[in-house]
Protein backbone atom coordinates (compact mmCIF):
# COMPACT_ATOMS: atom_id res chain seq x y z
CA UNK A 1 0.00 0.00 0.00
CA UNK A 2 2.66 2.52 1.08
CA UNK A 3 4.54 2.16 -2.20
CA UNK A 4 1.44 3.01 -4.24
CA UNK A 5 0.44 6.38 -2.76
CA UNK A 6 2.13 9.78 -2.71
CA UNK A 7 0.79 11.05 0.60
CA UNK A 8 -0.98 9.46 3.53
CA UNK A 9 -2.72 10.15 6.84
CA UNK A 10 -2.99 7.47 9.54
CA UNK A 11 -6.28 7.13 11.43
CA UNK A 12 -7.34 4.89 14.32
CA UNK A 13 -11.00 4.67 15.31
CA UNK A 14 -12.17 3.98 18.85
CA UNK A 15 -15.62 2.54 18.31
CA UNK A 16 -18.16 4.26 20.55
CA UNK A 17 -19.92 0.92 21.06
CA UNK A 18 -16.93 -0.29 23.10
CA UNK A 19 -17.96 2.08 25.89
CA UNK A 20 -21.66 1.16 25.88
CA UNK A 21 -23.38 -1.79 27.58
CA UNK A 22 -23.91 -4.80 25.36
CA UNK A 23 -27.22 -6.59 24.91
CA UNK A 24 -26.18 -8.62 27.94
CA UNK A 25 -26.14 -5.57 30.22
CA UNK A 26 -22.43 -4.93 30.82
CA UNK A 27 -19.75 -2.87 29.08
CA UNK A 28 -18.15 -4.48 26.06
CA UNK A 29 -14.64 -3.38 27.02
CA UNK A 30 -13.40 -3.63 30.57
CA UNK A 31 -10.51 -1.67 32.11
CA UNK A 32 -7.73 -4.19 31.38
CA UNK A 33 -8.59 -4.53 27.71
CA UNK A 34 -8.99 -0.77 27.37
CA UNK A 35 -5.64 -0.15 29.05
CA UNK A 36 -3.86 -2.47 26.63
CA UNK A 37 -5.59 -0.74 23.70
CA UNK A 38 -4.60 2.74 24.90
CA UNK A 39 -0.99 1.68 25.39
CA UNK A 40 -0.94 0.18 21.90
CA UNK A 41 -2.38 3.32 20.32
CA UNK A 42 0.10 5.56 22.15
CA UNK A 43 2.96 3.32 21.01
CA UNK A 44 1.69 3.50 17.42
CA UNK A 45 1.46 7.28 17.70
CA UNK A 46 5.08 7.49 18.86
CA UNK A 47 6.30 5.14 16.11
CA UNK A 48 4.60 7.26 13.45
CA UNK A 49 6.01 10.48 14.89
CA UNK A 50 9.49 9.02 14.50
CA UNK A 51 8.73 8.65 10.78
CA UNK A 52 7.40 12.20 10.52
CA UNK A 53 3.71 11.24 10.57
CA UNK A 54 0.86 12.02 12.95
CA UNK A 55 -1.81 9.61 14.14
CA UNK A 56 -5.41 10.79 14.08
CA UNK A 57 -7.46 9.07 16.80
CA UNK A 58 -11.21 9.49 16.52
CA UNK A 59 -14.10 8.19 18.62
CA UNK A 60 -17.53 7.45 17.24
CA UNK A 61 -19.12 5.38 14.52
CA UNK A 62 -16.24 3.89 12.48
CA UNK A 63 -17.74 4.39 9.02
CA UNK A 64 -18.80 7.96 9.73
CA UNK A 65 -15.44 8.84 11.26
CA UNK A 66 -13.46 7.44 8.33
CA UNK A 67 -15.55 9.15 5.67
CA UNK A 68 -15.56 12.49 7.51
CA UNK A 69 -11.79 12.32 8.06
CA UNK A 70 -11.18 11.47 4.39
CA UNK A 71 -13.25 14.47 3.33
CA UNK A 72 -11.52 16.87 5.73
CA UNK A 73 -8.08 15.64 4.69
CA UNK A 74 -8.98 15.56 1.00
CA UNK A 75 -8.11 11.87 0.68
CA UNK A 76 -9.24 10.06 -2.45
CA UNK A 77 -8.77 6.52 -1.10
CA UNK A 78 -9.07 4.58 2.13
CA UNK A 79 -6.89 1.61 3.03
CA UNK A 80 -7.53 -0.62 6.00
CA UNK A 81 -7.18 -4.10 7.41
CA UNK A 82 -9.85 -6.51 6.27
CA UNK A 83 -12.23 -7.67 8.98
CA UNK A 84 -14.60 -10.64 8.93
CA UNK A 85 -17.37 -10.13 11.48
CA UNK A 86 -20.58 -8.19 10.98
CA UNK A 87 -20.04 -4.88 12.77
CA UNK A 88 -16.74 -4.37 11.00
CA UNK A 89 -17.89 -5.58 7.57
CA UNK A 90 -20.97 -3.34 7.82
CA UNK A 91 -18.63 -0.39 8.36
CA UNK A 92 -16.48 -1.46 5.41
CA UNK A 93 -19.54 -1.62 3.17
CA UNK A 94 -20.71 1.84 4.27
CA UNK A 95 -17.27 3.31 3.55
CA UNK A 96 -17.11 1.62 0.14
CA UNK A 97 -20.45 3.15 -0.80
CA UNK A 98 -19.04 6.69 -0.70
CA UNK A 99 -15.28 6.45 -1.28
CA UNK A 100 -12.74 4.16 -2.96
CA UNK A 101 -11.66 1.66 -0.30
CA UNK A 102 -9.14 -1.18 -0.23
CA UNK A 103 -9.10 -3.83 2.50
CA UNK A 104 -5.91 -5.78 3.13
CA UNK A 105 -5.85 -9.30 4.60
CA UNK A 106 -3.43 -9.07 7.49
CA UNK A 107 -4.84 -11.00 10.44
CA UNK A 108 -4.09 -14.57 9.44
CA UNK A 109 -1.00 -16.68 8.85
CA UNK A 110 -2.45 -18.13 5.66
CA UNK A 111 -3.98 -15.76 3.14
CA UNK A 112 -7.59 -16.85 2.41
CA UNK A 113 -6.85 -16.86 -1.32
CA UNK A 114 -4.00 -19.33 -0.79
CA UNK A 115 -6.09 -22.04 0.86
CA UNK A 116 -6.22 -25.37 -1.00
CA UNK A 117 -10.02 -25.23 -0.81
CA UNK A 118 -12.74 -22.61 -1.07
CA UNK A 119 -14.24 -21.24 2.13
CA UNK A 120 -17.49 -22.99 1.22
CA UNK A 121 -15.61 -26.28 1.29
CA UNK A 122 -13.76 -25.61 4.54
CA UNK A 123 -13.67 -28.84 6.61
CA UNK A 124 -15.83 -28.78 9.73
CA UNK A 125 -13.07 -30.50 11.72
CA UNK A 126 -9.74 -28.79 12.38
CA UNK A 127 -7.56 -31.89 11.85
CA UNK A 128 -8.82 -32.24 8.27
CA UNK A 129 -8.19 -28.56 7.63
CA UNK A 130 -4.66 -28.83 9.04
CA UNK A 131 -3.85 -31.90 6.95
CA UNK A 132 -4.94 -30.15 3.77
CA UNK A 133 -3.09 -26.88 4.34
CA UNK A 134 0.08 -28.65 5.50
CA UNK A 135 0.16 -31.02 2.53
CA UNK A 136 3.09 -29.93 0.39
CA UNK A 137 4.11 -27.24 2.90
CA UNK A 138 2.36 -24.17 4.24
CA UNK A 139 1.96 -21.35 1.73
CA UNK A 140 2.95 -18.25 3.69
CA UNK A 141 3.26 -14.92 1.94
CA UNK A 142 6.51 -13.07 2.69
CA UNK A 143 6.65 -10.14 5.08
CA UNK A 144 6.76 -6.74 3.39
CA UNK A 145 9.07 -4.01 4.65
CA UNK A 146 8.43 -0.36 3.81
CA UNK A 147 11.55 1.24 2.38
CA UNK A 148 10.14 4.64 1.48
CA UNK A 149 7.35 6.27 3.46
CA UNK A 150 4.79 8.45 1.63
CA UNK A 151 4.63 12.18 2.33
CA UNK A 152 2.58 12.94 5.46
CA UNK A 153 -0.74 14.74 5.05
CA UNK A 154 -1.07 17.66 7.45
CA UNK A 155 -3.70 16.80 10.02
CA UNK A 156 -6.69 19.11 10.14
CA UNK A 157 -7.15 20.76 13.54
CA UNK A 158 -10.81 19.75 13.45
CA UNK A 159 -9.72 16.14 13.84
CA UNK A 160 -7.93 16.67 17.16
CA UNK A 161 -9.95 14.92 19.88
CA UNK A 162 -9.77 14.34 23.61
CA UNK A 163 -9.83 10.56 23.28
CA UNK A 164 -7.00 10.04 25.76
CA UNK A 165 -8.77 11.99 28.50
CA UNK A 166 -11.70 9.65 28.14
CA UNK A 167 -9.46 6.62 28.61
CA UNK A 168 -6.69 7.89 30.89
CA UNK A 169 -8.25 6.50 34.07
CA UNK A 170 -7.26 2.98 32.96
CA UNK A 171 -3.59 3.73 32.31
CA UNK A 172 -2.39 3.32 35.90
CA UNK A 173 -4.41 0.51 37.50
CA UNK A 174 -3.31 -1.24 40.66
CA UNK A 175 -2.04 -4.79 40.23
CA UNK A 176 -1.64 -7.46 42.84
CA UNK A 177 1.89 -8.67 43.59
CA UNK A 178 2.71 -11.71 41.49
CA UNK A 179 0.02 -11.05 38.87
CA UNK A 180 0.99 -10.83 35.22
CA UNK A 181 1.00 -7.36 33.67
CA UNK A 182 0.97 -6.93 29.90
CA UNK A 183 2.04 -3.74 28.13
CA UNK A 184 0.53 -2.84 24.76
CA UNK A 185 2.47 -1.71 21.70
CA UNK A 186 4.71 -3.01 18.93
CA UNK A 187 7.93 -2.66 20.92
CA UNK A 188 6.46 -4.52 23.89
CA UNK A 189 5.24 -7.27 21.55
CA UNK A 190 8.64 -7.54 19.91
CA UNK A 191 10.27 -7.68 23.35
CA UNK A 192 8.05 -10.59 24.36
CA UNK A 193 8.77 -12.42 21.10
CA UNK A 194 12.51 -11.98 21.58
CA UNK A 195 12.31 -13.03 25.23
CA UNK A 196 10.38 -16.23 24.57
CA UNK A 197 12.43 -17.35 21.59
CA UNK A 198 15.88 -15.85 21.67
CA UNK A 199 16.64 -14.77 25.24
CA UNK A 200 15.34 -17.84 27.08
CA UNK A 201 14.74 -20.40 24.29
CA UNK A 202 11.49 -21.33 26.03
CA UNK A 203 10.03 -22.15 22.64
CA UNK A 204 11.94 -25.44 22.72
CA UNK A 205 9.73 -26.57 25.65
CA UNK A 206 6.45 -24.99 24.56
CA UNK A 207 4.47 -28.21 24.02
CA UNK A 208 5.47 -29.57 27.43
CA UNK A 209 4.69 -26.40 29.40
CA UNK A 210 1.76 -24.82 27.48
CA UNK A 211 -0.87 -26.12 29.92
CA UNK A 212 0.65 -24.30 32.85
CA UNK A 213 -1.25 -21.86 35.04
CA UNK A 214 1.12 -19.57 36.94
CA UNK A 215 3.69 -17.12 35.62
CA UNK A 216 4.74 -15.72 32.27
CA UNK A 217 6.81 -18.56 30.88
CA UNK A 218 4.57 -21.61 30.62
CA UNK A 219 3.28 -20.36 27.23
CA UNK A 220 4.19 -17.77 24.63
CA UNK A 221 1.66 -15.10 25.76
CA UNK A 222 1.74 -13.62 22.23
CA UNK A 223 -2.06 -13.44 21.97
CA UNK A 224 -2.62 -9.90 23.36
CA UNK A 225 -0.25 -8.39 20.80
CA UNK A 226 -1.73 -10.54 18.05
CA UNK A 227 -5.25 -9.41 18.94
CA UNK A 228 -4.34 -5.72 18.67
CA UNK A 229 -2.07 -5.98 15.64
CA UNK A 230 1.16 -5.30 17.54
CA UNK A 231 2.49 -8.64 16.33
CA UNK A 232 1.39 -10.52 13.22
CA UNK A 233 1.05 -14.25 12.74
CA UNK A 234 3.45 -14.11 9.78
CA UNK A 235 6.00 -12.23 11.89
CA UNK A 236 5.86 -14.92 14.58
CA UNK A 237 6.03 -17.66 11.96
CA UNK A 238 9.13 -16.09 10.38
CA UNK A 239 10.88 -15.98 13.75
CA UNK A 240 9.95 -19.59 14.50
CA UNK A 241 11.42 -20.71 11.17
CA UNK A 242 14.61 -18.78 11.92
CA UNK A 243 14.70 -20.34 15.40
CA UNK A 244 14.35 -23.80 13.87
CA UNK A 245 17.24 -23.04 11.52
CA UNK A 246 19.55 -21.43 14.08
CA UNK A 247 18.66 -23.16 17.38
CA UNK A 248 16.60 -26.32 16.94
CA UNK A 249 13.45 -27.71 15.38
CA UNK A 250 11.32 -30.05 17.49
CA UNK A 251 7.72 -30.84 18.33
CA UNK A 252 7.41 -27.68 20.42
CA UNK A 253 8.50 -25.34 17.63
CA UNK A 254 5.97 -27.00 15.34
CA UNK A 255 3.27 -26.76 18.01
CA UNK A 256 3.41 -22.99 18.11
CA UNK A 257 2.73 -22.92 14.37
CA UNK A 258 -0.02 -25.48 15.00
CA UNK A 259 -1.68 -23.01 17.39
CA UNK A 260 -1.45 -20.24 14.79
CA UNK A 261 -3.28 -22.53 12.39
CA UNK A 262 -6.05 -23.01 14.97
CA UNK A 263 -6.32 -19.22 15.15
CA UNK A 264 -6.57 -19.05 11.34
CA UNK A 265 -9.15 -21.82 11.29
CA UNK A 266 -11.53 -20.00 13.63
CA UNK A 267 -11.32 -16.89 11.45
CA UNK A 268 -11.99 -18.89 8.29
CA UNK A 269 -14.95 -20.55 10.03
CA UNK A 270 -16.32 -17.07 10.83
CA UNK A 271 -15.88 -16.10 7.18
CA UNK A 272 -17.62 -19.31 6.08
CA UNK A 273 -20.61 -19.17 8.42
CA UNK A 274 -21.12 -15.43 8.95
CA UNK A 275 -23.63 -14.54 11.64
CA UNK A 276 -24.45 -18.17 12.37
CA UNK A 277 -21.50 -18.23 14.77
CA UNK A 278 -23.40 -15.84 17.08
CA UNK A 279 -26.66 -17.84 17.12
CA UNK A 280 -27.86 -19.87 20.09
CA UNK A 281 -27.06 -23.19 18.40
CA UNK A 282 -23.95 -22.01 16.55
CA UNK A 283 -22.99 -23.66 13.30
CA UNK A 284 -24.76 -26.90 14.30
CA UNK A 285 -28.15 -25.21 14.01
CA UNK A 286 -29.68 -27.26 16.80
CA UNK A 287 -29.07 -28.29 20.38
CA UNK A 288 -26.87 -31.37 20.62
CA UNK A 289 -27.48 -32.06 24.31
CA UNK A 290 -29.81 -30.85 27.05
CA UNK A 291 -28.67 -28.24 29.53
CA UNK A 292 -29.42 -28.04 33.21
CA UNK A 293 -31.62 -25.14 34.28
CA UNK A 294 -29.37 -22.42 35.74
CA UNK A 295 -29.99 -21.11 39.22
CA UNK A 296 -30.58 -17.36 39.32
CA UNK A 297 -27.31 -16.84 41.22
CA UNK A 298 -25.20 -18.97 38.85
CA UNK A 299 -24.18 -16.10 36.59
CA UNK A 300 -22.97 -13.85 39.38
CA UNK A 301 -21.12 -16.69 41.04
CA UNK A 302 -19.40 -17.55 37.78
CA UNK A 303 -18.21 -14.05 36.89
CA UNK A 304 -17.17 -13.31 40.48
CA UNK A 305 -15.39 -16.59 41.08
CA UNK A 306 -17.66 -17.70 43.91
CA UNK A 307 -18.91 -21.02 42.53
CA UNK A 308 -18.66 -24.41 44.23
CA UNK A 309 -15.50 -25.21 42.27
CA UNK A 310 -12.28 -23.67 43.55
CA UNK A 311 -10.40 -24.29 40.27
CA UNK A 312 -13.03 -22.37 38.31
CA UNK A 313 -13.00 -19.64 40.95
CA UNK A 314 -9.23 -19.19 40.74
CA UNK A 315 -9.36 -18.80 36.96
CA UNK A 316 -12.24 -16.34 37.00
CA UNK A 317 -10.54 -14.24 39.67
CA UNK A 318 -7.34 -14.17 37.66
CA UNK A 319 -9.33 -13.01 34.61
CA UNK A 320 -10.97 -10.18 36.50
CA UNK A 321 -7.74 -9.09 38.14
CA UNK A 322 -5.46 -9.20 35.08
CA UNK A 323 -7.48 -9.50 31.86
CA UNK A 324 -5.81 -12.82 31.10
CA UNK A 325 -6.43 -16.51 31.66
CA UNK A 326 -4.55 -19.60 30.48
CA UNK A 327 -5.95 -21.66 27.63
CA UNK A 328 -6.44 -24.58 30.03
CA UNK A 329 -8.36 -22.31 32.36
CA UNK A 330 -10.58 -20.96 29.58
CA UNK A 331 -11.63 -24.45 28.52
CA UNK A 332 -12.49 -25.47 32.06
CA UNK A 333 -14.45 -22.38 33.08
CA UNK A 334 -16.36 -22.53 29.78
CA UNK A 335 -17.25 -26.18 30.31
CA UNK A 336 -18.35 -25.48 33.87
CA UNK A 337 -20.50 -22.52 32.84
CA UNK A 338 -22.28 -24.44 30.08
CA UNK A 339 -22.45 -28.02 31.27
CA UNK A 340 -22.52 -27.66 35.07
CA UNK A 341 -24.26 -24.32 35.65
CA UNK A 342 -26.46 -24.42 32.54
CA UNK A 343 -25.57 -20.89 31.44
CA UNK A 344 -26.16 -19.62 27.90
CA UNK A 345 -22.77 -19.61 26.16
CA UNK A 346 -23.42 -16.21 24.50
CA UNK A 347 -23.32 -13.90 27.56
CA UNK A 348 -20.38 -15.96 28.85
CA UNK A 349 -18.50 -15.34 25.61
CA UNK A 350 -19.46 -11.66 25.86
CA UNK A 351 -17.99 -11.55 29.38
CA UNK A 352 -14.72 -12.78 27.92
CA UNK A 353 -14.99 -10.00 25.32
CA UNK A 354 -15.21 -7.50 28.16
CA UNK A 355 -12.36 -8.89 30.22
CA UNK A 356 -9.75 -10.46 27.93
CA UNK A 357 -6.94 -8.21 26.71
CA UNK A 358 -6.40 -10.73 23.90
CA UNK A 359 -10.05 -10.83 22.85
CA UNK A 360 -10.53 -11.80 19.22
CA UNK A 361 -14.14 -12.23 18.05
CA UNK A 362 -13.42 -15.25 15.85
CA UNK A 363 -11.17 -17.19 18.24
CA UNK A 364 -13.27 -16.38 21.30
CA UNK A 365 -16.56 -17.38 19.68
CA UNK A 366 -15.04 -20.42 18.00
CA UNK A 367 -13.69 -21.73 21.29
CA UNK A 368 -16.96 -21.20 23.13
CA UNK A 369 -18.88 -23.01 20.38
CA UNK A 370 -16.31 -25.80 20.51
CA UNK A 371 -16.81 -26.37 24.23
CA UNK A 372 -20.60 -26.05 23.88
CA UNK A 373 -20.64 -28.77 21.22
CA UNK A 374 -22.05 -26.27 18.73
CA UNK A 375 -18.93 -25.64 16.67
CA UNK A 376 -16.02 -27.54 15.16
CA UNK A 377 -15.82 -30.52 17.47
CA UNK A 378 -16.61 -34.01 16.21
CA UNK A 379 -17.71 -34.96 19.72
CA UNK A 380 -21.25 -33.89 20.76
CA UNK A 381 -20.38 -33.23 24.40
CA UNK A 382 -17.16 -31.45 25.38
CA UNK A 383 -17.81 -31.57 29.13
CA UNK A 384 -14.59 -31.40 31.14
CA UNK A 385 -14.02 -33.56 34.20
CA UNK A 386 -13.17 -30.72 36.60
CA UNK A 387 -11.78 -32.83 39.47
CA UNK A 388 -9.50 -34.70 37.04
CA UNK A 389 -8.44 -31.44 35.35
CA UNK A 390 -7.69 -29.86 38.72
CA UNK A 391 -5.63 -32.80 39.91
CA UNK A 392 -3.66 -32.97 36.68
CA UNK A 393 -2.93 -29.28 36.12
CA UNK A 394 -2.84 -27.95 39.70
CA UNK A 395 -1.86 -31.02 41.73
CA UNK A 396 -0.11 -29.06 44.46
CA UNK A 397 -2.88 -26.44 44.67
CA UNK A 398 -0.48 -23.52 44.19
CA UNK A 399 -2.61 -21.85 41.51
CA UNK A 400 -5.81 -22.14 43.55
CA UNK A 401 -4.05 -20.94 46.68
CA UNK A 402 -2.67 -17.90 44.87
CA UNK A 403 -5.96 -16.67 43.41
CA UNK A 404 -8.41 -17.87 46.05
CA UNK A 405 -6.51 -16.33 48.93
CA UNK A 406 -8.81 -14.32 51.23
CA UNK A 407 -6.40 -11.38 50.89
CA UNK A 408 -7.20 -11.06 47.18
CA UNK A 409 -10.27 -9.20 45.94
Amino acid sequence: MAQNVESVAFVFIIDERWFAPSVHGFDRMGPHRMRFMVQSVLALEQALLEQGHELVVLTGDPATCIVDAANLLDCAQVFGQKEHTQEETDAENQIESVISAHWIEGQTLLHPEDLPMSLNDLPEVFSRFRNKVEKGGLKIRPLVHVEQWPTPIKVNALLVTNWLQRCESVLCPSFMPGAMVFEGGVLAGRKRLDAYLWDTRLLSRYKETRNGLLGYDYSSKFSPWLAWGCLSARQIHADVLRYEHEIEANESTYWLIFELLWRDYFRFIAMQHGNRIWSMFGIKGEAVHSHVKPHESSWQNWINGTTDDDFVNANMRELRATGFMSNRGRQNVASYAIHDLGLDWRPCAAWFERELIDYDPCSNTGNWLYVAGLGNDPRPNRKFDLPWQTERYDPDGLYRAFWNSPSRP
